[in-house]
Order: structure tokens, then sequence, then C-alpha cells
């Protein structure tokens, strides 16, 4: 087989295959540009998750004729001239590659106009045809790219669904937002407004603006010198079980980075579980010397020529901030249903209040020492257990721990029931069989839409981030079926004035805030069958209403649920992801275990 010379169309498209991937590539690389070009200012409209259509206009400095015909073509860029300017890169762009990448792989329109001149240039390009003409446009650069790959077929087919893709973009505009608080971001999909963040000075205020209630939850941390740290860690109470709410920022570049992740979490140590991470929005600056951002295609990773003195500093940084902060909870410890004994109807004109002690019905986990006055003595412990058996006594048919053949022998590290079944012993794990029932129970109720709903006395507003309102968005109609009686109250707002009753008692922002998290870290918007995306919130659903693990549970808990489980567990033993949360131990195998 001979070697041969590819042309340059081809060679184009095989360069595109490396920095275009998707429309989520095109989007990032024309902001990076709009950056560079000093804009305030990034209006960007896609449709069908930008493969059919994508804009974007910035007010920039713009681009002469001559800039605007070299732009387009391979390795033209303004920002670098030798190999040693690849070691010490300031802007967001460098190679040359972006608009030539994206132009050979789309119908692609260029518009720029240079502030104080008359008109302005467009360039437009197919099928490597270049066709150059004066335009009319505002001051700055404007670029459509429409029909994404319609010559590159086989790499269409690879493309997600629409959904999939702008869940993608808006993750990447919240996080251009998040760095870039003097720039104003607008976003429109399929000509509705999504996103519209307003130029702030303070960086905090742009975090609230774009991540809505977690910056509550949100610590500052600042380190200076070489290594130089600044931004936010979240509190141990807001730790989620996905890196999704991880900004890492590098140079002001849009950075992932396990080294820095796996920082942040041993920083935490034992104040999160070990299968949930923390919260953070961290910007790193360094001397670009000591980085090199040209080692990814699209530029999402960097290698750093010490990352044992990154790393170390990370650490050291956060774990200062943890040890100077109360991390205690706040929570609001009054339920709905508390809400109501509170009040008293006085007349036609409301109602007065009634005050008293509130017991709270939250198990709250504290990072501070309790208070020896709630603490009861072990005599006024057994006096209480004491009152309990003698009245359980007093009744004849409640036998406490016998549930039809089973002997409960009781709940082991609050986490497993330990059960005496005939010929076996019993373990069950307590959250996944709670899970399985909630499980099976929602899907009745969806199914036969039978779901009772419990009316907030007060409702709640809860704020997003541009991500979690796509998400809640598109999984709103199962989540009014399933009974919570949540409402659009603003772009990134939304308020809450109803629930299941089966979740009266928990905690309304984090019960919503925590389904929204497991669905996103579940790519609901991937999914396309409607059952699919029934049964994942349903799954969820139940997932936050069941006991957890950790749970104490009170001997009459410990067999309503023994009665629950014994319903249904000749043909489910899982829970709804799966896992067993039985396990049969019989006589022979304990007998073999003890060598018998």
């Amino acid at each position: 087989m001979s070697i041969k010379k590819l042309n340059q169309d081809l060679i184009n498209k095989i360069a595109a295959g490396e920095v275009v991937e998707r429309p989520f590539s095109v989007i990032k690389e024309l902001i990076e540009n709009s950056i560079d070009a000093q804009a305030t200012s990034i209006i960007l409209e896609i449709r069908n998750g930008g493969i059919d259509y994508i804009s974007l206009q910035d007010n920039g400095s713009g681009m002469s004729k001559e800039d605007a015909i070299l732009s387009v073509e391979r390795h033209a860029t303004s920002k670098i001239s030798s190999v040693e300017d690849l070691f010490k890169i300031y802007t967001m762009g460098f190679r040359g590659e972006a608009l030539a990448a994206i132009s050979s792989v789309s119908e692609f329109t260029l518009q720029t106009k240079q502030q104080g001149e008359l008109s302005g240039i467009q360039i437009k390009t197919k099928n490597a045809d270049l066709e150059v003409t004066d335009c009319a446009c505002l001051d700055g650069t404007k670029v459509i790219v429409e029909n994404l790959f319609y010559n590159v077929p086989a790499r269409k087919k690879f493309l997600k669904s629409s959904a999939n893709e702008y869940a993608h973009i808006l993750e990447l505009i919240t996080n251009f937002a998040l760095i870039y608080p003097q720039i104003s971001f607008k976003l429109i999909h399929n000509k509705k407004e999504v996103v519209n963040f307003s130029t702030t000075d303070n960086w905090q205020d742009r975090i609230k603006q774009v991540l809505g209630e977690i910056e509550k939850q949100l610590l500052p941390i600042e380190r200076k010198g070489t290594i130089s740290i600044n931004g936010f860690v979240g509190k141990p109470q807001v730790a989620r079980n996905n890196r999704k709410s991880q900004y890492l920022f590098i140079n002001n570049r849009i950075i992932n980075d396990f080294l820095i992740s796996k920082a942040v979490k041993e920083a935490f140590g034992t104040l999160i579980p070990r299968e949930l991470y923390p919260a953070y929005v961290l910007k790193i600056d360094l001397p670009p010397e000591l980085v090199d951002v040209n080692v990814h295609p699209q530029k999402a990773e960097v290698r750093f020529q010490a990352p044992n003195e990154i790393y170390l500093a990370v650490l050291a940084a956060v774990k200062n901030v943890l040890l100077k902060n109360d991390l205690t909870p706040s929570l609001d410890l009054i339920s709905d249903k508390t809400v109501k004994e509170n009040y008293e109807s006085a007349d036609d004109k409301g109602f007065i209040f009634k005050p008293k002690m509130v017991e709270s019905n939250y198990n709250i986990k504290s990072y501070s020492q309790p208070s020896l006055s709630n603490i009861k003595s072990p005599v006024s412990q057994n006096q209480d257990a004491l009152n309990f058996t003698r009245e359980l006594l007093s009744n004849p048919d409640i036998k406490p721990t016998q549930v039809g053949n089973w002997r409960l022998l009781g709940q082991v590290h609050n986490s497993y029931l330990l059960v005496e079944a005939p010929n076996a012993l019993l373990i069950i794990d307590q959250h996944a069989a709670a899970e399985r029932i909630k499980y099976e129970k929602f899907k009745a109720e969806y199914d036969s839409s039978n779901i009772r709903i419990q009316k907030l006395l007060m409702p709640q507003t809860i704020e997003l981030s541009a991500g979690e309102v796509a998400v809640l968005e598109n999984a709103l109609e199962y989540l009014i079926k399933l009974g919570f009686d949540i409402e659009v109250f603003g772009t990134n707002t939304f308020i809450v004035q109803g629930l299941p009753e089966d979740l009266v008692g928990l905690d309304i922002l984090q019960t919503v805030m925590g389904i929204i998290n497991d669905l996103q870290s579940n790519d609901f918007m991937q999914l396309k069958s409607v059952e699919d995306k029934k049964d994942l919130v349903i799954k969820y659903a139940a997932c936050r209403s069941a006991v957890k693990f950790h749970d104490q549970l009170q001997l009459q808990e410990q067999i309503r649920l023994l009665k629950d489980i014994q319903a249904i567990y000749n043909t489910l033993n899982t829970c709804p992801h799966g896992r067993p949360f039985l396990v049969e131990l019989s006589l022979e195998q304990l007998a073999k275990n003890f060598k018998r």
C-alpha cells in the first residue's frame, strides 16, 4: 500500500475530531475566544441541545478583515509565536485550531466588527468553500454553527440525546459563570431563556446567583503565596454522592483534576462518610511555567511541575478552614406538623401563636459535643425501659419480640436487625429493606393515582443551580404525580407547597435537593423512556424517605419493619437498586463455621 498525502479538507476533519467532540466542545472553544477578546457580555443560543444550532454573541474587541479570514485557518493565532510561549500561556486559547476545526464540520458563519468601524465582516464556510462579505453587525464577534457534523455522519451518530448535550452545556456555562463574575452570561435553549447571570464585582454574589441554596453552607478559603488558593468549601452536611458540586479552576481555566479532589476529600477525613464527596469552588493560581495546559486536546486537564506541593497546599488550606469554623448543621427543626400544633384559630382574621417546647423528629448528627443536660442517666434510662416493658406486659395481645414465626433479637450498630427464624439466623439491612417497602408502596400509589398529599402550612422556596433546574424541570411531572406540590417561582427558584404524606417530618429542602442530586448523579436527563424516568424518580423518593443506615429504631419501629418485610421477602429480597436486604444463615452453616 503506497503512502499518499491527505488533502487539506480531510486533514481539518481529522483535527476536528480531537478538538470538537460534541456541541459542548464547540461552545467551550467559542467562550474561551470571547474571554480572550475581553468580552463583558456573552449571549449563547442553542437549539436541540446545540446539535442543530449554536449562536454565540460577545461584545469583545472584534477582528479586522485580515484577522477574520486567518481565524478559520489551521494553526493561525495571535497568542503564541515560539516554543517557549507554550510554557508561559496566559490566554484561554492559543493553538489556532478552534474555528478552523469547527468550520470544517458544520455550516459556519462568523460576523465580527471592531469598535469604531462602520461595518463588519461576515465569513461563511461550507464544504471547504469560503465566502467573505461586508455586513451590518454589533461590535464584537458572533459565531453561528448549524448542523454540527452534517458532513461527518459517522461522528454525528455517536452524539448523545439533545437533553444530555444540553445538560453538559449547562454545566459548562455554570463553570464559566463561576470563575468570571465580571462577565454576564445568558443562555437561550429552544427559544427559552434558561440562564441570565448579570455581572458583579463580588465573587460570592455570583456563586449565590449560580449555585443557589448551597452558597449558604460554604466556608471561605484563602491561601497566599506562589500557590495561591481562593474560594469556598462546603460544610460536611452538603457533601454529595457525586462530584457535580466540585468546581476547580487553575489559572482561571476549568479543570478536572483527581489529585486536588483527593486532597480536599482527605482534608475532611471522618467529617463525611467515605462514599460522599465534599462541595467546593476553588481557584488556584500559580506561575504559568509551573503548569502545562497543553496536555489535553480540549484543555480539560493540566500537568503540574510539582504535583506533591499542590496536593499538600490544598490539603493544608482546607484542613485549616475546617478547624477554624463551626461545622454544626444548621437545620430548621420545626416540621410542618409541629407548626400546625403551635397555632390555634383565633378568629376569622387569622391565627395566634401558642408557644410551647418543640421536640425534633430529626436524627441530627452534630459534630459538636452534646449538652450534658440532654443525656439521661443510666437510672433514668433503665426506668424508661422498665415502664415500657410493664406497658407491653400488661397487654396480653402484644408479644414485642415475636413477629409471626420470627423472633426479633434486636438492632445491631443501629443498622441491622437480627432475627431468629425456624432453623436459621436472619440479618436484615434496615435501610435497604425499608427502601424496597417504600418503593413498592410509592409505585402502587403512583400507578393508581392514590397518593396522599400533605399541604404545607408554610410553603418553602428553594434556589437551584442551572443544572439542578434542568433536572427538576425534566422530573417535575413525575414528582407531581408522586405527591410533590412544586411550582416555578422564578428563573432558578421553586416553591414547595406540599409533599407525599410519607415524607412529612423530613427536612423538606434537604429531601428535595437530595432527590434532585440523586437524579443528576444517575443521568436522569439521558433517559428516553417514560417508564425509566418514572422508575428512577420513585426509587430515589423511596430512598430519601426510608429509614437510614445508623438510625436508631425503637422496638415498635423494628417490629413494624419486620411485619412489612414478611409480607414481601419471599418474592422480593433486594432494594430497588438490586442490593440484598436479607442474609440467611442456616443452622447447618453456623455449625460448619464453628467446626461442629
